[in-house]
């Protein structure tokens, strides 16, 4: 039996896995997880009021690739001026058989391709076939795996990019580049938004800063940033004109785009009308019409985590990459 355990880096991870990977990868696990394959607790919280952040417990078993682990992640908004990113994570891969643990690896850049790759599922289920503009409601490191999943699924021809200053803006637009992709920067959301097709929405806002009157016919949104109680990026009015799908009730109801709407009783679970797990195992279409929007409420779930952290172990195992350490 093998008793050694893999460390990965985040520069290795970075040479094995891509974006379409990770897309791959994320989809058969939203499939697992409507297939009832999957165990999944929702996220445990630890806040730190004072210090404006947060850290995360994650814990899964996905049946169907027979893989456990956790993932210890945190959220500091404050860190970009310690010099830190904003989210880092550490994933442990274990063996279901033994309890082994396989692997040990970073987890805050697989917490960026994940997340990234979930909107690029999301996408490709929901959002109108021939979407070829996105609006980007913030341009952090996020914005950037939204776009590049978002370009792995549909023909992306023009994204319109709004920051908190137009200098964020401007250097996302200069500093990222994803082929065919025209990136513009939009001096206001509205901007940003009108008459896009897609729209991504990846801020820590607590009050909404996209409205429906912006919004064209058939327009899909993901809804990234909220991950956290009280926070919304999106007029409640918007969730209640569309056809509204979560990655999980559990958790989107307690810290998603819906908490604040549910908890001010504007919308109720009545409005949801699937979770991504159904839509991706064909218990229920994405998009029943061209004309409506459809919205993902992305909170991030512990399966996405797994099933990218076993596609990483494999690619390093069968690469010769990262370091074994004797656990035993």
């Amino acid at each position: 039996m093998n008793k050694h355990t893999l460390i990965i880096d985040q520069k290795t991870i970075k040479k094995l896995v891509s974006i379409k990977d990770a897309v791959k990868a994320v989809e058969k696990g939203f499939k697992d997880y409507g297939r009832g394959k999957v165990q999944m607790p929702p996220k445990v919280y630890l806040y730190f009021k004072k210090h404006n952040g947060d850290l995360r417990a994650m814990p899964v078993y996905d049946e169907a690739v027979d893989r456990a682990g956790i993932k210890w992640v945190n959220v500091h908004p404050g860190n970009r001026r310690k010099g830190l990113p904003t989210v880092m994570g550490l994933m442990i891969l274990s063996d279901p058989r033994s309890g082994f643990p396989l692997a040990v690896m970073d987890a805050t850049l697989a917490t960026a391709l994940r997340t990234g790759a979930a909107g690029g599922v999301a996408a490709e289920y929901m959002s109108a076939k021939a979407s070829e503009t996105v609006a980007l409601v913030g341009c952090g490191r996020q914005a950037c795996s939204q776009l590049e999943a978002l370009a792995a699924v549909r023909v992306i021809k023009e994204a319109r990019v709004w920051g908190k200053t137009g200098k964020e803006a401007e250097n996302f637009c200069s500093s990222v580049k994803v082929r065919g992709v025209d990136l513009l920067p939009a001096g206001t959301p509205r901007e940003c938004v009108k008459g896009a097709d897609i729209i991504v929405t990846t801020t820590p806002a607590r009050k909404p800063i996209v409205k429906l009157s912006w919004l064209k016919e058939g327009a899909h949104i993901n809804a990234i940033g909220a991950d956290a109680p009280g926070k919304q990026e999106l007029e409640p009015s918007i969730l209640k004109h569309s056809r509204l799908v979560v990655d999980s009730w559990e958790q989107a109801s307690h810290s998603g785009e819906i908490n604040v709407p549910l908890r001010r009783k504007s919308i109720t679970r009545r409005n949801v009308y699937a979770d991504i797990g159904e839509i991706v195992s064909g218990k229920k279409k994405g998009r029943l019409k061209e004309t409506e929007i459809t919205v993902f409420d992305s909170t991030g779930l512990a399966v996405q985590d797994i099933v990218v952290a076993d596609l990483i172990y494999r690619k390093a195992l069968k690469r010769g990459a990262g370091k074994k350490i004797r656990f035993m």
